[in-house]
């Protein structure tokens, strides 16, 4: 719908080649970033579509009761982030505001339905990638400053035990 923010959902089912519509989130939003803890998908951060309105919310969907739930929201509202999911917990890297790019890294705890702060990353960036691969996450690419920058930076983090 033009440069509407929607909170809608879809899942696939590669078996049956159908699409379903989920509930949507509580909080329509673009450029954010999800992960999965024990079943539950977590939205977290993004913004209603400018980097003047990043946001810091942490939502839950929960397939066995079909429905979201808010958590704790994030401590540094910001959107065009990267997520992993390692073990229990969900890493956030990165963001972009009008003035400046985010070096933040932030881990979400959802037994404790708490967040954690972590060190910095070396490049300040948004718009980037995160993969977990044998208990290091590579923080790949994105944009050093606001807009459409873009990078070949890859900066790995070792996951405090």
């Amino acid at each position: 719908k033009g440069s509407e923010v929607l909170g809608t959902i879809e899942v696939y089912d590669p078996a049956t080649e159908t699409w379903k519509s989920l509930p949507p989130m509580l909080t329509p939003r673009d450029h954010l970033a999800v992960g999965v803890v024990d079943g539950r998908l977590y939205a977290i951060g993004g913004r209603k579509g400018t980097m003047r309105q990043n946001l810091a919310v942490n939502e839950a969907y929960d397939p066995l009761e079909n429905r979201w739930s808010a958590r704790n929201p994030m401590p540094t509202a910001r959107g065009g982030i990267a997520a992993v999911t390692v073990g229990s917990r969900i890493y956030v890297f990165g963001g972009e505001e009008p003035e400046r790019t985010f070096d933040v890294t932030e881990a979400y705890e959802p037994q404790k339905d708490r967040w954690v702060k972590l060190a910095s990353m070396p490049t300040a960036r948004h718009g980037l990638g995160a993969a977990a691969w044998k208990g290091r996450i590579y923080v790949i690419g994105g944009g050093p400053t606001p807009g459409a920058s873009r990078s070949d930076i890859n900066e790995v983090f070792t996951p405090p035990q």
